[in-house]
């Protein structure tokens, strides 16, 4: 095992106050290639005005790990384009889903935020909100990109928005990352600084120190449940009432 990882996806408080299921879902695994271990995660948040947001977010998240697993498997080289295309293919089969039901296509509204971490390189891909984070190789975090707001408050971009995906970001890093988080816009308040435009480093730097200490599967599955937890306390709902998720990956260091 290279990478330590845990993550959780939790519903907000208003959704509970309303006996709504959380529109957030993530999906992370890493993958055993024959020279290396690869770190795959995708998150993504239904949008609160679907009507099916969480199965939506649920669809996307799989169809997207199903498709990057069999890239790495078949040893296919994945590209800009090849993640374009599976954005298009992603966005095609939502329109299926919602041709059937006979519903427009943007009761399927969600974003998307991943990333692929290889021994040397990586690469992010994100449309719409939410952020991804990575230890910027000195003493602190960086973003990949600032979330992506729209005209209005709260408003976003969403992969139903148009199947050329004009909004869907990719960017290769030629440089080891050795540790990664993702959030959806429900801990955005919590976790940047909107005045900075940056990770808020206490609220990483936190989080990662404990990931690192779990130095066996046991104290790795325990840390997985008080994420759990954490992201469902008074502490965080008291801050913010949406649906979130956190993922976090620490690279095992030789």
């Amino acid at each position: 095992m290279n990478w330590k990882s845990i993550g959780q996806s939790v519903v907000g408080k208003s959704h509970s106050i309303d006996n709504k299921a959380c529109e957030d879902h993530i999906c992370y695994e890493t993958v055993s290639l024959p020279h290396e271990q690869v770190l795959l995660c995708c998150a993504s948040d239904g949008a609160g005005s679907a009507m099916f947001a969480a199965e939506a977010s649920n669809r996307v998240t799989q169809r997207t790990m199903q498709l990057l697993k069999q890239w790495l498997h078949n040893g296919t080289v994945i590209t800009e384009a090849l993640l374009l295309q599976m954005i298009e293919t992603i966005y095609d089969e939502l329109q299926a889903a919602a041709t059937h039901r006979e519903i427009p296509l943007n009761e399927f509204a969600c974003t998307l935020l991943g990333c692929i971490v290889y021994r040397t390189s990586a690469v992010f891909f994100q449309v719409g909100d939410g952020a991804i984070v990575r230890h910027d190789g000195n003493e602190g975090y960086s973003l990949i990109w600032w979330p992506h707001n729209g005209e209005y408050q709260n408003s976003t971009a969403f992969i139903v928005d148009d199947r050329i995906a004009s909004q869907f970001k990719v960017q290769l890093l030629n440089e080891a990352v050795h540790e990664v988080a993702i959030i959806t816009d429900g801990l955005q308040l919590l976790a940047l600084n909107t005045e900075t435009m940056s990770p808020h480093q206490p609220f990483f730097a936190d989080m990662f120190k404990w990931l690192r200490l779990a130095d066996d599967e046991k104290k790795l599955h325990i840390l997985q449940q008080k994420l759990g937890d954490y992201l469902n306390s008074p502490v965080i709902n008291n801050r913010t009432d949406d649906d979130k998720t956190l993922f976090l990956a620490s690279r095992i260091q030789p």
